[in-house]
């Protein structure tokens, strides 16, 4: 497994384009947490929620992920991604922050797109 914070974090990008729900939660600590910002909601807690909310999008649609722009500073990976879902062709831009630990990634960030207002 690599150790250097931007290969993992491109290997769990791979999984993710590949719909590999083990491959891709088996990149994420046990503990691990995903979460939205500014809002703090959390979208999963620990491995097992990740595989589970991810493996359900997996079924849905394949997707495919372009890194428009990455930082690296340390443990920390943060990309600006433009995610192509197949089913559909709808481009959506997101970004994440990435906190890896030795071979793990332990925290994940995606910043809130701000709202009009209007219901979804």
């Amino acid at each position: 497994m690599p150790s250097d914070p931007a290969q993992i974090v491109d290997a769990q990008i791979r999984a993710y384009e590949a719909g590999d729900t083990e491959g891709f939660a088996a990149l994420y600590a046990e503990d691990a947490i995903c979460a939205a910002l500014p809002s703090g909601r959390v979208i999963a807690a620990g491995r097992a929620q990740i595989a589970e909310v991810w493996g359900a999008m997996f079924a849905r649609s394949k997707r495919e992920v372009a890194i428009a722009q990455r930082i690296i500073d340390g443990r920390y990976v943060i990309d600006a991604e433009q995610v192509l879902i197949l089913a559909t062709g709808q481009l959506v831009e997101a970004a994440a922050i990435y906190l890896v630990g030795d071979s793990l990634i332990e925290r994940v960030w995606f910043l809130d797109q701000p709202t009009t207002g209007s219901a979804p």
